[in-house]
Parts: C-alpha cells; sequence; structure tokens
C-alpha cells in the first residue's frame, strides 16, 4: 500500500488497520504504542469481531519486535461499567505477555462519565515478550525523601523496605531515580484546534512512548487519530509509522507532523 504522507521520520498510512499490517515485513517495527477504539464509541470505526482481533493480534504479534502499549478507557452500558477491554486483552494474550498496568489519571476529566464516581483514570496495558526490553530508566521518577534516608540508614534497624530487597535497586539508589509509579498524571483537552473528538494528550503520548523506545527506533500507531502517537516519537528522536481509517483525521495529523505538502501531493 503506498503511504499517505512519508519522511525522514514518519509514515503514515490510510486505511484499515489490519490490512496494513498485513503488508508491513516481520519484525520491521520495536513497539507499538496506541489507543484502540473503544467498541462503538465512536461511529466512524466499526467495531472489530473477535476473529478480527485475533488476527490483528496475530499481525501485531508478527511486526512488532518490542513491546506494545495499549490505551483503553472505561465505558459505561446501561448504568454500569463494561469491562471491554479484558476481552481485548485475552485476544492479546496468545501473542503477548501481559507485564504489567499502568494508570493514566485526568484530573480535569469530565465528571459526568461515570455512574457512580467522575471517570478520573483509564488504563495503559504493558504487553510483552519473554526477553523484551523496557526503557524504565527514562521513565522513574525522583526519591521520596524518605526513601533516600533509608538507602542512608541501610536498611538498619528494622527501618527498610519490607519484604525481599529487588536485586535491580539492591541496597543502593539508582542514578536515574526510582523505579516509575505505576500511575501517571496528564491533563486532557490542553491542545486548541485539534478536531479529533478524543486525541490523546502529548504528555501522556511522550511518556508512553519512552517506555517503549529509544532514540532511533521505530514506534508504529496502528490507530493514528490526530498523529499524538508521530508527534511524541519525532520529539524524542524516534521514527513512526501510523495507521488511520478516517482520511479527514489523516489530514488532522499530516498537518500537526507539518507534512501538507506532502499529504496533498499523494492525495491527489
Amino acid at each position: 500500500m503506498k503511504p499517505y504522507v512519508q519522511d525522514a521520520d514518519f509514515t503514515l498510512y490510510v486505511g484499515d488497520a489490519l490490512t496494513v499490517l498485513q503488508g508491513l515485513p516481520d519484525g520491521s517495527v520495536d513497539c507499538c504504542v496506541t489507543s484502540p477504539p473503544y467498541l462503538d464509541a465512536r461511529p466512524e470505526y466499526g467495531t472489530l469481531t473477535a476473529s478480527q482481533w485475533g488476527t490483528f493480534f496475530f499481525e501485531l504479534g508478527r511486526v512488532v519486535a518490542g513491546p506494545v502499549l495499549l490505551n483503553v478507557g472505561r465505558l459505561w452500558r446501561d448504568g454500569v461499567e463494561n469491562m471491554w477491554w479484558i476481552d481485548l486483552l485475552a485476544h492479546a494474550l496468545p501473542r503477548f505477555s501481559h507485564l504489567d498496568t499502568l494508570v493514566w489519571v485526568k484530573p480535569n476529566a469530565n465528571p459526568i462519565h461515570g455512574a457512580v464516581l467522575a471517570n478520573s483514570h483509564e488504563y495503559v496495558l504493558v504487553l510483552g515478550r519473554p526477553g523484551v526490553a523496557l526503557n524504565t530508566d527514562s521513565v522513574r521518577t525522583e526519591y521520596d525523601p524518605e526513601t533516600l534516608a533509608r538507602f542512608r540508614r541501610r536498611y538498619h534497624n528494622g527501618s527498610g523496605v519490607k519484604g525481599d530487597v529487588r536485586p535491580e535497586e539492591g541496597r543502593e539508589s539508582n542514578e536515574h531515580g526510582a523505579r516509575a509509579r505505576s500511575f501517571f498524571i496528564a491533563y486532557v483537552g490542553r491542545e486548541k484546534g485539534n478536531t479529533h473528538p478524543a486525541p490523546m494528550p502529548l504528555d501522556l503520548a511522550v511518556h508512553m512512548v519512552r517506555l517503549a523506545a529509544w532514540p532511533g527506533h521505530i514506534v508504529l500507531d496502528p490507530f493514528a487519530g490526530s498523529g499524538t502517537t508521530a508527534l511524541a516519537a519525532r520529539s524524542l528522536g524516534c521514527k513512526s509509522i501510523g495507521i488511520e481509517l478516517n482520511e479527514q483525521y489523516a489530514q488532522g495529523a499530516a498537518r500537526r507532523l507539518q507534512q501538507q505538502s506532502l499529504f496533498a501531493g499523494d492525495a491527489a
């Protein structure tokens, strides 16, 4: 399939994600960072069947050499929360292991969502295979002062962390900081002029790409939307491949990546 946009660090295809994936070479990308469509939440995207999801993850496992990070939002049907992403994960597990879950905290989320509580978080499923490398040093956080104090005390007099000491941490502080937390705070709606109905915050995309990739890696987003993953990848010195079904959103992604002349020429 001919790319809709292509330059030195960004390639965008317009079409069905499964169809485009089937045309990509084995192991041709280093990682995947994406936000798949939420069931029937958006009318412009059809709901994939179980068979289609199974084939999608088969192709993803063939094309992606490293980790896969999936941002999955929360939905309510008939007044109760629909845990739709559990089925999504079940389709992924034949090809990937569920390594961990990152909680995206949205302090300014729309309070009317959620049957009982304000819907102020989403999930990022961190998937991979044995031996997969994650760039955890890039997302470490500052040590809490009390943690540093425990390091200085070298855990004497029962003042250390309960349980076994993790071998990667040892009894010394890490020069890159403390292990990243299982949550990340990112505000929604801060980008002006983006016509996509549910754009991923750039801060969240940057955090996800940091965790999944190193500079020079190729990052795949098979549900590219307005191109936020590609923008994050570029800011971190990575290359990216995006796939977007909706041509209007693809045009918006191309504009964000400053490729107006290329997408106009390719679309002609």
